[in-house]
């Protein structure tokens, strides 16, 4: 990442973090009671949610090795580590741009409980796949004891009041059909952000990376390898539309007549 002036504005850490675990990227699993020589497991289309005091749900299917535990109880006690990979929703040569490590103890829920959890989640993040608790799916809280989140800033320890108090950003779910809408049919856009990058990197080629409430993020793929680039917002953008008016003002366009939302 191109260094930023301290003054920038852009998501925390922690925010990061917490967006990354919606992105749908992939995720897998691992336990301290397994063999060490168990590989990890992958975890399927998984759903995610922090609930206020940290702790995360996840959705898994049922027959998973992680629910053995009888409901109501720790998993024996061992200690679980859920990866998981941020990738970018267009194609580039590195796709990933984030990785998260969520390590502590899991609690499978029973039937009754994990619907009242789901109740509470769908009221800040509906998913259809919490109605498939009790019909293929079962429920399991993880209680995070150490988190570790990194991208191209580096690697960042995170305490788990921390991370229960982050935000995750209101364009997580998204930016992935907006950031290929831009990189195919937006080309004229991207070429004329290049003038807002440093120009050294100019000779490389554009591609969006990445965008929250506080400003795009460029991927420049060039000969001497890659460098992710961050253009703020001159506010943060509180809705698509200001997301739309943000990135062209940023190119010196106008967004009238154009079909970016």
């Amino acid at each position: 990442m191109v260094s930023l002036p301290s003054s920038v504005p852009q998501p925390s850490p922690a925010d990061r973090a917490r967006s990354t675990l919606v992105s749908g990227g992939p995720a897998t699993v691992a336990s301290s009671a397994w063999p060490s020589a168990a590989e990890p497991l992958q975890l399927p289309d998984t759903v995610c949610h922090v609930h206020p005091g940290g702790e995360v749900s996840l959705l898994l299917p049922d027959g998973h090795p992680l629910l053995d535990a009888e409901p109501g109880a720790a998993c024996d006690g061992s200690v679980v580590m859920v990866e998981f990979t941020d990738l970018a929703p267009v194609e580039l040569r590195d796709p990933v741009r984030a990785m998260l490590w969520l390590s502590g103890t899991l609690t499978v829920l029973d039937s009754p409980t994990a619907r009242a959890r789901a109740l509470d989640v769908v009221r800040s993040d509906p998913d259809d796949r919490l109605l498939e608790i009790g019909h293929g799916r079962t429920m399991a809280l993880l209680h995070p004891t150490l988190l570790v989140y990194s991208d191209p800033d580096g690697a960042h320890l995170l305490h788990p009041q921390e991370f229960a108090a982050a935000r995750t950003d209101p364009f997580s779910r998204w930016e992935a059909p907006w950031l290929r809408h831009v990189d195919s049919d937006h080309p004229d856009l991207l070429e004329a952000l290049t003038e807002r990058i440093p120009p050294h990197l100019r000779t490389g080629t554009p591609r969006p990376l990445g965008v929250d409430r506080f400003g795009l993020r460029l991927r420049v793929e060039g000969a001497d390898g890659d460098h992710d680039v961050r253009l703020a917002f001159r506010r943060p953008a509180r809705t698509a539309h200001d997301v739309a008016a943000e990135v062209h003002g940023l190119a010196g366009l106008s967004p009238f007549g154009s079909d970016l939302p």
